[in-house]
């Protein structure tokens, strides 16, 4: 369970959220949309340790989420990039355990550690798909699932199936959040975090 509580966050002069709060809960999946350059992708930084709160808070069971303390609680967190690419080497080398270092430097700015000539190459929607479904597989001890815009580059059929997947997730009592907009999407979560609702 992912609990916001009263968050204000900031980056440089931009406010993007003021007194923000909801609850992402085991066995739900919850839809943070927006238009684009809303603060999607920066809440989701924050809702992992990223980039902190300049008010309020964000506690992972209970217990509270800080830049210091992120890396701990991490390590119960499976995360979907909204540029797959990031992970394809796991589509070279299927069986072989990803460190977490990789898992999680390779969307971690501070620490990038993909190739250039691998970022620059597209992945068809079927190998993100795939990629996709592999990387939740391999984590099925993780209890909370975060994913970028996870359908944004499939189609409406692939996309069809990571709805279904995401909702598998969730029914298996998983913490499911998601940054979407994708209205096929948007309309399967039990809870939607509109930021466009939120400006101030």
């Amino acid at each position: 369970m992912l609990e916001v509580k009263d968050a204000t966050i900031v980056i440089g002069e931009k406010t993007l959220a003021q007194g923000l709060s909801f609850t992402a809960r085991d066995g739900q999946l919850t839809c943070i949309t927006g238009s684009e350059g809303s603060g999607k992708t920066t809440l989701i930084r924050t809702l992992m340790g990223f980039l902190p709160v300049k008010e309020g808070f964000v506690s992972v069971d209970g217990e509270l989420l800080t830049v210091r303390s992120a890396h701990a609680f991490r390590t119960m967190m499976v995360y979907l990039p909204q540029q797959m690419q990031m992970l394809r080497h796991q589509l070279d080398a299927p069986e072989s355990p990803v460190c977490e270092m990789e898992e999680y430097g390779v969307w971690n700015a501070t620490q990038p550690v993909v190739k250039p000539e691998l970022m620059a190459e597209p992945l068809s929607p079927e190998e993100i798909f795939r990629l996709a479904e592999q990387t939740i597989r391999e984590a099925g001890d993780k209890q909370i699932l975060i994913a970028d815009e996870p359908a944004a580059h499939l189609t409406p059929e692939l996309t069809q199936r990571m709805t279904a997947l995401l909702l598998q997730q969730a029914t298996m009592g998983k913490t499911v959040l998601i940054a979407s907009r994708k209205p096929q999407l948007v309309a399967q979560a039990q809870q939607v975090i509109d930021l466009d609702a939120l400006r101030i």
